[in-house]
């Protein structure tokens, strides 16, 4: 997996920053371009390539160097591809205005028949002084470089603030829920509910004491981790074992894998975990407070990502198989990381709880990721069932977040 992700990061530099080069030699007059052509180039170069070096080290020497080292990286990465969005919006506005104008031109000259002659020797003294001209920025040039750079350094700066303040902002959601059939005696029972925590290079004991705080302070009857508990190292998964198990929750704490969970090795991560007192749930339940007027089922399923075939027992959700053997009329709440699974398991559980989005991590003004998911952040609601989809606790790519703080859910179960 380690190669592949090398892999991943050189092809989407490589492919960014050239495009960012093209662009920056795009602004420059012809003679200055022919000039900065090589340079630019090469630096483009570089720059591409530094990423892949860093990643490298990294996994090879893991300090405290090189993880800021990636992050520094990753973050340029990230502003660079959210910089060429609105200029290749401009660019193409630009140039299709630019065209327009040129045609309108051309149109109005042609129907002149008596300025003919006067459009030669104007040509004619055009071709003349090309020499000079192409050391001359155009106005639509000067004006994209300039928005260009602009845009770059307030992108960089948000991100860099979503690395120092942003992913270290974490809040309580509280979210009410009215379940059918749920037992009088358990009104008012919470959830605390943590996703996505990526413990690696980006999320260490400070992170995980910062959000456990905000767990600790809703005093939750259960805890729950909803998938990519570690990044790509099951190695990191021992402190935040400690900190589910050690939340103080009286009905104790239960995890699922997510896809980075698949990545890092799924088999260890369940086995560590159970061996450290935080259940794991893989297509499979618990009664819950059965004492108490039948209590409730607490289903978990496997990650998607099972479904690929790659990870050996571990073979996707299978809610069926969860739900095995369970009263038809006991309440179900269902742990299942990604919220597409929402599409299969709407109308056969009461409550979902998912993770995966990261709440878009990065989100400029408004959420990209809503124009390609379906379930991004927060409520929804179908079939009778409900989701809720945790904006996560930790990062993925770039060490940033703006606009979409860290979160701990309080979820609060009451009657219907």
């Amino acid at each position: 997996m380690g190669v592949v992700r090398v892999l991943f990061f050189l092809i989407v530099s490589g492919v960014a920053h050239y495009v960012a080069g093209r662009w920056l030699l795009s602004t420059m007059s012809a003679e200055r371009r022919a000039k900065r052509r090589t340079l630019v180039l090469a630096i483009v170069a570089v720059m591409a390539s530094l990423l892949g070096v860093a990643r490298v080290f990294s996994s090879v020497h893991e300090t405290a160097f090189t993880r800021t080292l990636v992050a520094v990286m990753m973050l340029e990465l990230a502003a660079v591809v959210i910089t060429l969005m609105p200029i290749g919006v401009m660019t193409l506005v630009g140039r299709g205005v630019g065209f327009v104008t040129r045609a309108s031109a051309d149109a109005s000259a042609s129907a002149d028949a008596s300025a003919n002659a006067d459009e030669r020797a104007d040509a004619d003294e055009n071709a003349d002084a090309v020499p000079v001209a192409s050391a001359v920025v155009s106005r639509r040039q000067a004006i994209e470089r300039v928005a260009g750079v602009g845009l770059f350094g307030v992108t960089g700066m948000a991100l860099g603030w979503g690395m120092v303040r942003g992913r270290h902002d974490y809040v309580i959601e509280e979210v009410i829920v009215r379940v059918k059939g749920w037992p009088r005696a358990l009104e008012g029972y919470t959830i605390a509910q943590v996703s996505d925590v990526h413990v690696g290079a980006f999320v260490g004991d400070r992170e995980l004491d910062e959000g456990f705080e905000l767990v600790r302070k809703i005093r939750p009857d259960l805890v729950v981790a909803t998938g990519d508990l570690v990044d790509f190292d099951s190695g990191y998964i021992g402190p935040l074992a400690l900190r589910l198990a050690g939340a103080g929750a009286r009905d104790g704490a239960y995890a699922i894998l997510g896809n980075h969970d698949h990545y890092a090795g799924p088999a260890e991560i369940v086995d560590r975990l159970n061996a450290m007192k935080v259940r794991a749930l893989c297509n499979e339940s618990v009664r819950i407070r059965a004492g108490d007027g039948g209590g409730f089922a607490l289903l978990g399923v496997d990650d998607i990502q099972g479904r690929s075939g790659r990870s050996p027992g571990f073979l996707g959700p299978d809610l069926r198989r969860a739900g095995a053997g369970l009263d038809v009329d006991v309440p179900r709440i269902l742990l299942a990381h990604q919220p597409r699974y929402f599409n299969e398991a709407s109308g056969r559980v009461a409550l979902q709880l998912s993770g995966h989005t990261h709440g878009g991590q990065i989100n400029p003004g408004f959420r990209p990721a809503e124009l390609f998911m379906e379930f991004v952040a927060g409520r929804y609601e179908r079939g009778g069932s409900t989701l809720w989809v945790n904006r996560g606790f930790g990062v993925a790519g770039p060490p940033s977040r703006v606009g979409a703080p860290p979160e701990v859910t309080k979820i609060v179960l009451v009657g219907a």
